[in-house]
């Protein structure tokens, strides 16, 4: 049995859970765009990781629902806004929302996930006490500054390709970090956990998130494109900083630097794209960047050491070890 499977009770709580919030609502149109990135799926792993969480610290998981659902529309809302800014063609091997209802209606509906969010986590109060729910508010706020700084310096980069490694891990602690370590944060304290087991999940996950964004940095350049829903080679065109374009530009010959320049942000060429890879893959990028995330799990396994011996944490390490080893 899969970690995934192991974990398919949360998940099925999750899509039980969430579309009370999402349905009979108007404007219809508006809700229409969310109700349908939503039954688009995804592994639900922030939700999934927030229930985990507040189980291994001996909570009752329908007590952190609202969170559950609060963060993984949030997430929901990250995704929508990326495709516009990044302007991709595909989410989940489907045409992007704003390709299909326009950019207008695509944008406000991103707005609206981040604001019905926040909404939901008014829940809390009633279910988690006036102190817990502020923990929780919190490190919800918190995440949002740091996501969206995060996607600032993603969109600045574009215009000044020379980074370094310290400046690239920065990035994705906020870009991706804030959120999986948010949502081991918000789910331990709604189960009852006192800050220092919090933290501890927090910083575990952050790298979690991490490690995980440097995998999908990998997928996007070596994965099977049927499997990935998205396009091979993307994060090129787009002109995304990745770990992978950083190692290529410090090592590569100057021949072979303003090659990889001329790629960023221009229209998809699948033959300057397959160029640009054959640089990464002479500059051993994909096993520099293979290694940090393999630096990230080992300090990720030793922060765990530390969470009492328990199903859930053996679970928790599991689903870690997944989320970071994912196939590429």
């Amino acid at each position: 049995m899969t970690i995934i499977e192991e974990l398919s009770e949360y998940r099925e709580l999750f899509e039980r859970s969430y579309p009370r919030y999402l349905t009979g609502r108007t404007p219809e149109i508006h809700y229409k765009i969310m109700i349908e990135l939503m039954e688009r799926g995804g592994k639900r792993l922030r939700p999934v990781l927030s229930m985990l969480s507040t189980e291994l610290v001996g909570g009752r998981v329908e007590d952190v629902i609202p969170v559950a659902v609060a963060l993984e529309l949030f997430h929901n809302s990250t995704l929508l806004h990326d495709d516009i800014e990044d302007d991709s063609m595909l989410r989940r091997g489907k045409p992007t929302m704003h390709r299909i209802y326009g950019m207008p209606l695509a944008l406000n509906a991103g707005d609206g996930l981040y604001g019905l969010s926040y909404e939901i986590l008014l829940e809390c109060r009633a279910i988690h006490g006036l102190e817990r729910s502020w923990k929780i508010f919190s490190s919800f706020a918190r995440m949002h500054v740091a996501l969206v700084e995060g996607q600032a310096m993603d969109i600045s980069f574009r215009s000044q390709p020379d980074i370094d490694e310290a400046w690239v891990i920065e990035l994705l602690r906020k870009k991706t970090g804030a959120l999986f370590g948010a949502s081991a944060y918000c789910g331990a304290i709604a189960g009852g956990a006192d800050e220092s087991i919090a933290s501890d999940l927090f910083k575990m996950w952050e790298n979690v998130g991490i490690a995980f964004q440097i995998r999908d940095d990998l997928l996007n350049l070596i994965g099977e494109e049927e499997k990935y829903g998205k396009k091979i080679g993307d994060d090129i065109s787009e002109g995304k900083p990745t770990l992978i374009l950083m190692h290529a530009m410090k090592n590569g010959s100057n021949a072979e630097r303003e090659r990889i320049i001329e790629s960023l942000n221009r229209p998809y060429n699948e033959k300057q794209i397959r160029d640009v890879i054959k640089i990464f893959e002479k500059t051993n990028a994909f096993e520099y960047a293979k290694d940090v995330a393999d630096s990230f799990l080992r300090e990720i396994f030793s922060i765990a050491d530390r969470i009492p011996p328990s199903r859930e944490r053996e679970l928790m390490v599991k689903l870690a070890k997944y989320v970071v080893e994912r196939e590429v």
